[in-house]
């Protein structure tokens, strides 16, 4: 009996050891993706780009909505935004939590392969070109949402309208 027990106990420990090799190897795989796909200069390209960015469409908002007067001090605030965004959404905050992220989502196979292709000359391409596609998508974007807002504010006037009264008589 005592024998048993410890063959079943010696087979638990060995099991999750094996689980925690395939946890660290599909992390460091992970890792390398994270790397390969270059998500710390990504992310912070995609901020520079919003700052750069979140003025201009601010303003184009305010004036589809048909509002003229912009606040004096809109942008000292834009600014404290956008440092609290920088400090709280970054590569070194980030990273450990999206290497987790990919080892969970993905399999072992699929990280080789995901890895395989960032390594091969498409998937570089594909890298070098994500910045440009990623601002032309933001672009496209701002130009549809100013385009929608008109309509969104005609919409929300509509909804908080106050009902009419009910008729006299009426129950």
């Amino acid at each position: 009996m005592k024998k048993m027990i410890g063959l079943i106990v010696a087979g638990l420990v060995l099991s999750m050891a094996g689980a925690y090799g395939q946890d660290a190897a599909r992390q460091a795989m992970a890792e390398e993706l994270l790397n390969l796909m270059n998500v710390k200069e990504s992310m912070e390209k995609t901020f520079a780009m919003m700052k750069q960015m979140i003025p201009a469409q601010i303003e184009k908002t305010m004036q589809a909505m048909g509002q003229t007067n912009r606040p004096p001090n809109m942008s000292q605030q834009t600014e404290k935004i956008m440092a609290l965004v920088a400090q709280e959404i970054n590569w070194d905050k980030m990273k450990t939590d999206l290497i987790t992220l990919y080892s969970e989502t993905f399999t072992e196979d699929e990280l080789k392969g995901v890895i395989a292709f960032y390594k091969s000359p498409a998937g570089q391409a594909f890298q070098k070109k994500l910045p440009m596609l990623m601002k032309r998508s933001m672009e496209l974007n701002q130009k549809m949402m100013i385009q929608l807002m008109p309509k969104l504010q005609a919409l929300n006037m509509e909804m908080n309208a106050t009902p009419p009264a009910p008729e006299k008589g009426s129950k």
